[in-house]
């Protein structure tokens, strides 16, 4: 039985075997006559004033939408209800309601609808327009479904996507699976085919073995980043920094490399110009693959702008040092195209590691620093972010509190779970708190990206994985 005070959420109570999971969808046909799809997002078992020892149900939810001859509308005059009878949603009623919400949007379906068996699990396009946070524990199939949010990006939008990808997760996008894994017969592989093949052409993978490099001119780098990468402050080292603006102004030309760098320094007769250059040659700076040279393309050359989707892949690079530099690079040479306003869906994976709260060096600083200023101004000029960390607490805060979405996967941290639910305060606490109880692939997902707060469960991937775990053969049982 249920009621409500002011028509927009309800409160209901009964036996301990009729109760409503937290997240799932129910109707309540109310003492008016009318029939309203609601969401209960808490339950709690209570003492009954009967019986000793029996328990009923107490919950708590959401009114959606009134059902009119099977159809969801919106609530437009919330009533109050002093009776109702709850019962269990029929997954037609949930699957007609969701799509009703995307509106003129294109909708991303990643799954099913947890409490729904049957109902597709639909995000709404356009909410990506909003930054979004996804996080998981490892092993939470938080890659997995990331993954299949891009393949449907890819193939239901225009957008373009940049990944930073630290684990070469996503090298493998364009690769669609064999039609017997995807359990699809010939004309509907072919026809999948189709669509997603012509996508395919235009998504790039950058970095060490791949057709394309990932390498930068150290000259088109910020004058900044191009002192952080050698290490020198304006004020501890005021010698070396002021012979390396000289010798700047001497190249004169965007395109120098490390190289010229050092021959510059080796040609020079001041003292402080040779320090500098002991100072490349000691921390091996123009040793890194990172660099592009007088016979090589950068990153900047061969991505042009022909391309939908283009996966930076850093963990393909030999050091931290080297990764950090390309990413600080692909955030900045992203952001100098922000005035052509073509909208961009920036994806950084383990982003922790990208735009960390306390970051471990100069570069690591830089990237935070792009991202940042990206969280807080880059929807006006199209730049929309998708951060993935199993480290909420490691990410940078004000890249934090800038994120409309929420997507969780299973997590165990009391610590973290506490963070989001302070973070993301429009997403009922008591949806956050199923987390520890989540399967593989299992999620929760919330904010402009979601019709409503609800709970998934990851479908199929269209695409080849990426980097994998390692198999746990290890541990079967010898013969």
């Amino acid at each position: 039985v249920a009621f409500s005070i002011d028509g927009r959420t309800f409160t209901c109570e009964g036996p301990l075997t009729s109760s409503h999971p937290t997240g799932s969808y129910a109707t309540i046909t109310t003492d008016d006559g009318r029939l309203l799809l609601a969401q209960v997002l808490g339950t709690s078992r209570s003492p009954a004033s009967g019986d000793p020892g029996q328990r009923i149900v107490v919950g708590n939810g959401s009114l959606m939408a009134e059902l009119v001859d099977g159809d969801p509308r919106p609530i437009e005059a919330p009533r109050a209800f002093a009776a109702g009878i709850v019962a269990p949603a029929q997954p037609e009623v949930v699957s007609r309601h969701l799509r009703a919400t995307l509106g003129s949007s294109a909708a991303i379906e990643i799954g099913e609808i947890r409490s729904a068996d049957g109902v597709p699990a639909l995000l709404k396009a356009s909410g990506f327009g909003r930054h979004t946070f996804m996080c998981g524990q490892s092993g939470s199939g938080k890659t997995y479904t990331l993954g299949l949010i891009l393949e449907q990006l890819l193939l239901e939008t225009k957008i373009q996507i940049a990944v930073i990808d630290p684990n070469s997760d996503y090298v493998s996008l364009a690769q669609l699976r064999p039609a017997e894994e995807l359990g699809l017969d010939d004309a509907e592989y072919a026809e999948l085919r189709s669509r997603y093949e012509p996508l395919a052409e235009r998504v790039h993978s950058l970095g060490e073995g791949h057709a394309r490099p990932l390498r930068t001119w150290f000259g088109r780098l910020g004058i900044d980043q191009q002192a952080m990468v050698l290490g020198l402050d304006p004020a501890r080292d005021a010698g070396e920094y002021h012979a390396f603006m000289r010798m700047v102004e001497q190249l004169a030309d965007a395109d120098y490399s490390i190289e010229d760098v050092q021959v510059a320094t080796r040609n020079s007769f001041d003292d402080d110009a040779r320090r500098l250059g002991r100072r490349i040659d000691n921390l091996g700076i123009a040793g890194l693959s990172i660099w592009a040279s007088h016979d090589q393309p950068s990153t900047r050359d061969v991505l042009g702008d022909d391309w939908r989707l283009a996966v930076a892949d850093i963990g393909s690079l030999s050091g931290a040092r080297e990764s950090a530099i390309a990413s600080a690079s692909i955030l900045e040479i992203l952001w100098e195209r922000r005035r052509e306003r073509r909208p961009v869906l920036l994806v950084i994976d383990e982003a922790h590691n990208v735009c960390p709260q306390h970051p471990l060096d100069d570069n690591q600083a830089l990237a935070t620093e792009h991202v940042i200023r990206i969280a807080g101004e880059g929807r006006k000029f199209g730049m929309y972010l998708l951060l993935s960390t199993q480290r909420p607490d490691k990410v940078h805060p004000q890249v934090l509190s800038q994120c409309d979405n929420l997507i969780v996967m299973k997590m165990n941290s009391a610590n973290d779970l506490g963070i989001l639910a302070d973070t993301f305060s429009y997403t009922p606490r008591s949806l956050i708190e199923q987390a520890p109880g989540f399967g593989l692939g299992e999620g929760l997902a919330a904010g402009k990206v979601a019709p409503d707060p609800f709970l998934f469960r990851s479908g199929t991937r269209l695409t080849v994985e990426g980097g994998t775990d390692v198999p746990a053969t290890w541990a079967h049982r010898r013969d």
